[in-house]
């Protein structure tokens, strides 16, 4: 489980990485579900874990920006 901590108007994005344009989104899911879960909320800081496949990749928003 990947665990981040975001704060208002901050997000992440979940993408497919090098997979190919005509994938469906059944063979993209065919890895397993996305589970996104609240862990903990203290403030303005919300903690999030997020389970899924793989193939998909998970970055901070600032991160996939650049």
């Amino acid at each position: 489980m990947l665990i981040l901590s975001r704060k208002p108007n901050q997000s992440f994005d979940i993408f497919p990485e090098n997979l190919p344009p005509e994938m469906t989104i059944a063979e993209l899911f065919a890895g397993g579900k996305i589970t996104v879960q609240i862990l903990d909320v203290r403030g303005s800081q919300v903690k999030i874990g997020i389970d899924a496949p793989k193939q998909l990749t998970i970055l901070r928003d600032e991160i996939s920006k650049r």
